[in-house]
């Protein structure tokens, strides 16, 4: 996109004029010899900030030759850090764990002592409890008796089970 910024004192002044618009604006200005008052610009997206990272403002600035978006990115404080962290926290089901370095959070660990049915994860309660239904009908417990399976092993990458044919049924992405 042809972008053009209006220069006073020696500042980009307000924000950049799309390139039909300044044409518009300014249909004496000839765009190929631009007057000190008027200059090109160049247009940068903004970069992915980090998940402890805070992008300030963007301003713009003459970056060799050309006028163009400076994001101004800084890591977080120690303050804001652990504010972050415990907005994470404060939205954390029960029972549930955090990554404080990812901010992604686990459910309890499935237990690994055999009970009298396989073990599911309940979501009301955020526990691990034993179960005498399978997720499907055609489901049956696994060797260790920890949990329920399907009857043939899920294949690598993205399926879901469809119990009507008994198979596994890829997801188109």
């Amino acid at each position: 996109m042809e972008l053009y910024i209006r220069i006073k004192d020696g500042k980009p002044f307000e924000h950049p004029i799309v390139a039909d618009n300044f044409r518009q604006a300014f249909p004496n200005i000839d765009t190929d010899n631009l007057p000190p008052e008027f200059a090109r610009f160049v247009r940068v997206q903004p970069p992915a900030v980090g998940l402890f990272e805070v992008c300030e403002d963007c301003v713009y600035e003459l970056v060799d030759g050309v006028y163009t978006d400076v994001h101004n990115v800084r890591p977080m404080t120690v303050e804001e850090k652990a504010a972050r962290i415990e907005q994470a926290r404060a939205n954390l089901r029960p029972n549930w764990t955090l990554n404080e370095e990812t901010l992604q959070s686990s459910p309890p660990p499935r237990p690994t002592v055999k009970g009298a049915y396989p073990y599911k994860f309940d979501m009301e309660t955020n526990l691990w409890v034993e179960s005498d239904v399978p997720p499907f009908p055609s489901w049956i417990p696994s060797e260790d008796g920890l949990r329920y399976v399907a009857p043939t092993p899920k294949p690598e990458g993205r399926y879901r089970w469809d119990e009507s044919t008994i198979s596994w049924v890829a997801i188109n992405a």
